[in-house]
């Protein structure tokens, strides 16, 4: 397969290599994270070993979807060797902004973010369809964010019903899509993440994650690793960047969701 020559996202990534197909560019950055610079990109359009949050698998044709990962290095330009947990906590949260951001310059405007980073349209009557996916790991030297973007997929492409493509939502498809899907995600997440690296306070992020939060206001129920069920409403983000549910247990008040799959219910 012939490496695109990706003009676009070489202008705004010098650190970027580009493979025709690998595993998962997650494991691979994690991998070599010792050996990588800060901010080196990694990504292909064929991804055979692709992994999603909590453990799902994630996989999509070859050249029907973008797999990105970049690494947010601990000792580059941060004062400590490694960021505080609070701080770590906002870092899916500002890469969920910048893939909302991304494909809203691609053209679906309708985009937005669900607690803690996919991105979403309106499906109609078929519900919220998911457009993209971030999964974040923690290394030795720093952060790997990965991401993942359907492009071209058609609708008997989809791995479930409730996903959706650039290409299902009107985003013309052509030889460059990738390069310019690419580019938009990189120009919006390299200047997020130094903003993130430059508050003193990670919380003062929270003007730039909660706007583009579709959760917030919501019904949700929300499934958690080794806890109940918890249904209710959420009502914003804490200082770490945790999820509050305001509980239908009264007994439970207002509940702070550090990890779990969020589902956005309807109001009948």
């Amino acid at each position: 397969m012939t490496i695109p020559p990706l003009p676009l996202s070489r202008a705004v990534s010098p650190d970027l290599e580009w493979r025709a197909s690998c595993a998962s560019t997650n494991s691979e950055l994690v991998a070599g994270a010792a050996q990588r610079p800060d901010l080196a990109v990694l990504a292909t359009t064929d991804q055979t070993a692709g992994r999603g949050r909590l453990g799902r698998v994630w996989s999509a044709p070859a050249g029907s979807a973008l797999a990105v990962s970049v690494l947010v290095r601990h000792s580059a330009p941060s004062p400590s060797s490694e960021p505080e947990p609070r701080r770590l906590g906002w870092l899916p949260l500002v890469a969920g902004v910048a893939m909302v951001r991304a494909v809203r310059a691609l053209g679906v405007l309708g985009a937005g973010l669900k607690w803690p980073n996919d991105v979403l349209v309106d499906g109609g009557a078929d519900g919220p369809l998911k457009l993209s996916g971030i999964l974040t790991e923690l290394t030795a030297d720093g952060v790997v964010i990965g991401a993942g973007l359907n492009l071209s997929m058609g609708r008997d492409d989809l791995p479930v019903p409730t996903a959706t493509s650039l290409a299902l939502q009107g985003v013309a498809v052509d030889a460059a899509l990738a390069d310019r899907a690419l580019a938009a995600y990189l120009r919006d997440l390299l200047p997020l993440v130094a903003q993130w690296r430059a508050v003193t306070d990670p919380s003062e992020l929270r003007h730039v994650v909660e706007p583009e939060l579709r959760t917030l206001g919501r019904a949700v129920r929300v499934d958690r690793p080794g806890l109940p069920l918890l249904l209710g409403t959420a009502e914003g983000l804490d200082d770490d960047g945790r999820l509050g549910v305001r509980s239908s247990d009264p007994v439970e008040g207002l509940v702070a969701v550090a990890a779990g799959d969020v589902t956005h219910l309807r109001y009948e």
